[in-house]
């Protein structure tokens, strides 16, 4: 009987230290399937970790590489807020207008804008505050010595709920001065600079469409042609024959009224379109232009005088063109000199309507 209770005892024993090797076992087995999914997860910390490592890493790298592209640039980079103010400017805006990056941080760029060009500057960012992108816009920013640049500028509109601007600006100060010099010595005359023959032509060409707008809008043009050059350059030569043109050039363009537009057609050839001017007014003109004429003129050691032979012919509503009027102001002219011919004295002589010599 006590074998039996023994035996009992004992095989209750062995089942609960199986069970109990069971559950330390399941327990075991959860404490593994635990620390492999810990390892796991750490290792996915670390390599997260290390991602972000490099992520952060190349984030420097490229802010790095932005600052000095920012900083480097031979363009002019900035960061301005559409209420006037730079944010950031780089070296090249020092180099170009002689201020230190806190001089320009410190002040509005408008105030640097040229007076003249501010109202223009001003609708081009209202534009961009509108989304509309700026695309090669030219103004003149003041240099610190007190003169201006020409500066390009391309500035793309800021996104929508920003207030920063990111430009480009170039400038272009050289380059505008050589297609000004172009413009000018293509509309002026070399030796006196005064307008040339291309440029009258044209002022006559807007003259005419200005009298088809305006019929009572009547002017002017006289043509003048020097008498007695023709011997200076033969007596003293070439060199002084243009300092007497250089020196009637100067007098006509002193004595013309602002609105008048005074040519070298050639030669020693000279015309003025006088607008608003009727024949009194015409005859005015041509009787100041010739006393100025006269006058003696020094080309070194000599003193020579020279005549003139003014033609003048009126444009009114029925004149047909710009070539006509100034064939008949030329018909004036040379009638004006053969008048002078025959009589051996500077005389004044109307013969039609529309045309009259001095």
């Amino acid at each position: 009987m006590v074998q039996v209770e023994r035996h009992q005892i004992d095989e209750t024993s062995l089942r609960e230290l199986v069970e109990t090797l069971r559950t330390r076992a399941e327990s075991l087995e959860s404490m593994d399937k635990l620390v492999s999914s810990l390892k796991k997860e750490a290792e996915h910390h670390h390599r997260l970790t290390d991602s972000l490592k490099h992520g952060l890493e190349l984030v420097q790298q490229i802010v790095e590489e932005r600052e000095a592209f920012f900083s480097l640039s031979l363009d002019m980079l900035c960061i301005a807020t559409t209420s006037g103010y730079f944010h950031k400017v780089n070296r090249a805006f020092e180099r170009t207008l002689g201020y230190t990056q806190e001089e320009l941080l410190s002040r509005s760029f408008l105030e640097l804008v040229h007076p003249e060009d501010l109202e223009k500057t001003q609708q081009e960012v209202e534009k961009l505050r509108m989304g509309i992108d700026t695309i090669s816009f030219d103004n003149r920013y003041q240099h610190k010595d007190g003169g201006y640049r020409w500066l390009n500028w391309t500035t793309p509109a800021p996104i929508p709920g920003s207030n920063f601007l990111y430009a480009v600006a170039r400038d272009v100060t050289e380059q505008r001065q050589r297609d000004e010099r172009t413009l000018y010595l293509a509309s002026h005359d070399d030796l006196t600079g005064l307008a040339n023959r291309w440029r009258f032509n044209e002022e006559l060409k807007a003259s005419f469409a200005r009298l088809k707008r305006h019929p009572n809008r009547q002017f002017a043009v006289l043509v003048l042609d020097l008498d007695q050059f023709k011997p200076i350059n033969d007596t003293y030569g070439h060199q002084a024959g243009d300092i007497v043109l250089r020196a009637i050039g100067e007098r006509l363009n002193a004595i013309k009224r602002e609105t008048d537009v005074l040519c070298r057609l050639g030669g020693d050839e000279f015309a003025l379109l006088a607008p608003d001017a009727d024949i009194t007014e015409a005859g005015m003109i041509a009787e100041r232009m010739r006393k100025e004429i006269i006058r003696p003129i020094s080309i070194g050691d000599a003193d020579v005088i020279v005549d003139v032979s003014i033609g003048i012919a009126l444009a009114e509503e029925n004149t047909s063109d710009a070539n006509t009027l100034l064939k008949l102001a030329d018909e004036a002219m040379y009638e004006a000199k053969r008048i002078k011919t025959n009589t051996a004295r500077p005389a004044r002589h109307e013969f039609s309507s529309h045309i009259h010599v001095f």
